[in-house]
């Protein structure tokens, strides 16, 4: 996944668009006999589907094709510039503008509107907030307990800058002191591993987690694998607006 961030980290009221029942709408359209199929199975429909493409690679180029090609219908029918697309996924389409033209085709409607979206320094992952449910997307080895302390980040505010960088520094602090080991527990399958100060990446136990010292867990590294490129992005929205601004 690779955003087009446009050199903006933090963007507001984003739409976002994809097809629903993609290759299901897709295979109707072409006649395939979908009798058997519960559509509104969405698990059972797509492994049935599934199926039928791994029997028949010359349908899996078929619904690729169109696929692309109706979502560059839309681009092009909506006359959506390449700077106004901040993320294109294989059926859907995250934009800072909102679409006209949503229904000429296969229908393409909106799903929901973001209100916040933090882009991580990289580029490739994103938090999202639509004013009901948060989302974390791209972040490797996501677990729990970070994606407690991510999701604290959509729900700061965001309109006062002196606010936003104490909010920064409140999170940051609270991860680095935190005494609580089990904030730091990374699942793995069935076992679980930790960083340590002196160890490294160390294959653990929950239920030795629990009794020790949270001191002894590398809580830098975590904030920086997890929490870093998210703050980064954000202090760096700010300190360019502000040089903009001059």
């Amino acid at each position: 996944m690779k955003i087009n961030a446009h050199d903006q980290y933090l963007l507001r009221n984003l739409y976002f668009y994809d097809i629903e029942s993609c290759h299901y709408q897709i295979l109707s359209g072409l006649g395939y006999d979908l009798s058997n199929i519960d559509e509104t199975d969405k698990l059972r429909r797509n492994t049935q589907i599934g199926i039928m493409m791994r029997d028949n690679p010359r349908l899996v180029k078929i619904l690729r094709n169109i696929t692309t090609s109706t979502i560059d219908s839309y681009l092009k029918l909506n006359r959506v510039r390449k700077s106004q697309i901040v993320l294109r996924q294989y059926d859907g389409i995250l934009l800072t503008k909102r679409l006209e033209f949503t229904d000429e085709f296969i229908p393409l409607p909106l799903r929901t509107i973001y209100d916040i979206f933090i882009i991580s320094l990289f580029g490739n992952s994103y938090l999202a907030y639509d004013g009901v449910k948060e989302k974390i997307k791209g972040v490797r080895y996501l677990y729990p307990e970070m994606e407690y302390f991510l999701k604290k980040i959509l729900k700061f505010n965001f309109i006062d800058k002196r606010t936003v960088f104490r909010q920064l520094q409140d999170l940051k602090d609270e991860i680095l002191f935190s005494s609580n080991p089990l904030n730091f527990v990374i699942p793995d399958g069935d076992s679980s591993y930790v960083f340590l100060k002196d160890f490294g990446q160390t294959k653990i136990s929950r239920s030795l987690a629990k009794i020790m010292d949270a001191s002894d867990i590398d809580r830098i590294k975590y904030f920086e694998l997890y929490i870093e490129p998210f703050t980064k992005a954000i202090a760096y929205h700010y300190l360019s607006e502000r040089t903009n601004r001059k």
